[in-house]
This record gives C-alpha cells, sequence and structure tokens, in this order.
C-alpha cells in the first residue's frame, strides 16, 4: 500500500495562490503513460476545451496490462474503461491514439515513443505530458520523451503530476512554474464521473486497488495543477 509521504493538506497550502493557467486555443494533445493517467490529473481540462470545441487527442502509451502482478487479460479492460471515460470527459469529441506499448516498460522504448510523438506533433501543438520526475518509470519516460520533442518541434510543453502528490514533496517542484486550473461544477462533476469509469483501479478483489481513497485526494481537487 502507497503512503503519501506529504499530507494532501500540506499540498493545498502549497499551491495555494498559484497563478490561473491558460490554456490557450491550439490543438492538444495529451500523453497517458497508463488509462486513467489523462483523467486524474487532466480530465477537467480536456472536458473544457472539448466544450469550447478545441481539437484534442489523448495518446494512450500503453494499455496498462500490468498494473496488478496477479491478474491478466487486464489490457482490454482497461482500455475500455479508458474509451469510456474520455468519451465522457469529451462528449465523443476526443481523438484517441495508441501506441500500445508495453506497460512497466515504457523506458525501454524510449527511442520508440520520441519517434511516434514526433510524427503527431508540429510548432502548432500544444503538447500536455506528465513531469519527467513524476516517481514512475513510465511517466519519467513520458515526460523526457515530450520534452525532447517539444525542444525539436518548438510546440508549447505543459506538465502534469500524479505520482508526485504521493511521492514526492514540494521540493520536488522547485523552481516550476506551477498554475492552476480552476474546475467549475460541471467540469468536477464529469471528472468524477469519468474517474468512476476506471473500475479495475478502484476496485481489487484480490487486495489493495492501484487507486485507493486516499490516493484520489489530489484528481478530487476543484482545481488541477500544471506546469510550463
Amino acid at each position: 500500500m502507497i503512503v503519501p509521504v506529504i499530507e494532501e493538506s500540506e499540498w493545498l497550502k502549497t499551491l495555494q495562490g498559484s497563478p490561473a493557467f491558460d490554456p490557450g486555443c491550439a490543438p492538444m494533445v495529451f500523453i497517458s503513460p497508463h488509462p486513467d493517467d489523462e483523467t486524474l490529473a487532466a480530465g477537467g481540462l480536456i472536458a473544457s476545451q472539448c466544450e469550447s470545441n478545441r481539437d484534442v487527442t489523448v495518446i494512450a502509451v500503453t494499455d496498462g496490462e500490468n498494473a496488478y502482478a496477479d491478474q491478466s487479460g487486464l489490457g482490454p479492460i482497461r482500455v475500455r474503461e479508458q474509451d469510456t471515460a474520455v468519451n465522457l470527459l469529451g462528449g465523443g469529441k476526443v481523438q484517441m491514439i495508441r501506441l500500445g506499448l508495453v506497460d512497466s516498460g515504457v523506458s525501454s522504448q524510449f527511442d520508440r515513443i520520441v519517434d511516434r510523438l514526433a510524427a503527431l506533433v508540429d510548432r502548432g501543438t500544444h503538447l500536455v505530458a506528465p513531469f519527467a520526475g513524476d516517481y514512475h518509470p513510465d511517466h519519467e519516460a513520458c515526460g523526457r520523451a515530450a520534452e525532447r520533442v517539444a525542444q525539436a518541434s518548438g510546440c508549447r510543453l505543459t506538465q502534469y503530476f500524479f505520482w508526485t502528490w504521493h511521492r514526492g514533496t514540494p521540493a520536488d517542484l522547485h523552481g516550476l512554474s506551477l498554475e492552476s486550473f480552476e474546475l467549475t461544477s460541471s467540469l468536477m462533476q464529469k471528472k468524477l464521473e469519468a474517474l468512476r469509469c476506471h473500475r479495475s483501479q478502484l476496485e481489487n478483489p484480490g487486495g489493495e486497488p492501484i487507486l485507493s481513497h486516499r490516493l484520489l485526494a489530489p484528481a478530487r481537487r476543484n482545481f488541477e495543477v500544471f506546469a510550463r
């Protein structure tokens, strides 16, 4: 069981007063290492962009098939869960692209993900990806790949967080330009409904689920945090 290093109340104090995040109107591409990362970290932003009829693409890097060591056949289940959640967030407007890389093995496929991302991004893209220090090797590899592609293409890069809220401390965010995206009650409702679609991560008959109630606290904030 993962026990957060820092209590949610301490994170809220740290994040208080962050300036507002302006997503702009450029086509937005979200990199999701596993099914659910896009919803956990940026579900409200995805829903907001789709409500504004902006182009949104979610790149599903893996199918999340190795979330539990003792469960086989999990990949197709998680793919269905992600499709349902993203369709709920975007009202059917989100383009899904699946790379099918090996769950928990993205770092060994680094050059491949860079090549695949580079083909999907240009200077006019707003790329949204995990923080390269997000305490999971798949997240870190995706974050580093996004940095390389953004540098090469000149596109705007925004970073999001998930495992940092549980395994990190405020010192990990030192030097980053943190910004807060406020969620309306409508956006919050969509995000919470989308989170419930990821049932395999919320329930585990054989033991502790990946997304325990405590680990969901940052995803239930009425704002989302991003870094430029």
